[in-house]
């Protein structure tokens, strides 16, 4: 059952397809022009803005089109021309209280963990892995198969490859850490514990 708010928008006036298989929860807000493709899984709360493709399939020139698809979580925001695709070897996963700002793309067997956010113009490849409260600044990259760690931010225009530790600030290309994240260790959510062995990872990659 699909139970969405339209801003007094109709699916067939405004261009917005949804597809049969897709689950959309409670209070979930679509706006004109968007698609959302097989199986796709969208949690309360969410907000697509236009011009939104969610769930076409992965982007694996000459192999077989897997049966995975796109998972987002409750509270998600998805602004203008951002693109999510399906999984390949698994579902691409947003999780709670994710920002995505406009014309980001987000690659198959991406999972990005919760209350990150992510500037314009961010481009994830596949297989990414992005912590929990990440910061990617404007026309940041990640290279396939790489991760960032937990509060960490990647500043703008840098490119990302490899393992990225949390609680750090990293720019250029390729990125390096050049110091602690300050801002987002104190206003985390997290609990002390978790942000007193985060740090003491932070501090260690930084040493090295």
């Amino acid at each position: 059952m699909i139970n969405v708010i339209m801003k007094n928008l109709n699916y067939k006036k405004n261009n917005i397809f949804v597809h049969k298989t897709a689950k959309i929860g409670k209070n979930v807000v679509i706006n004109s022009n968007v698609v959302i493709g097989p199986n796709t899984i969208i949690g309360n709360n969410c907000e697509i803005s236009s011009f939104v493709s969610i769930g076409s399939p992965a982007e694996m020139p000459g192999e077989e089109v897997k049966d995975f698809s796109v998972v987002i979580k409750d509270n998600v925001k998805i602004r203008e021309f951002v693109t999510v695709h399906s999984g390949h070897t698994r579902n691409t996963e947003i999780h709670e209280g994710v920002y995505i700002m406009n014309h980001s793309h987000i690659a198959h067997d991406c999972i990005i963990k919760k209350n990150t956010t992510i500037s314009a113009n961010v481009t994830l490849a596949g297989h990414v892995e992005i912590g929990e409260e990440v910061f990617l600044g404007i026309e940041s990259s990640v290279h396939q198969k790489s991760s960032v760690g937990d509060l960490t931010i990647l500043g703008a225009n840098s490119f990302a490859k490899g393992e990225l530790g949390p609680c750090l600030k990293y720019v250029g290309n390729p990125a390096v850490p050049i110091s602690l994240n300050d801002h987002a260790i104190k206003n985390t959510k997290k609990e002390q514990y978790q942000i007193e062995e985060l740090v003491i990872l932070a501090k260690e990659i930084l040493k090295s």
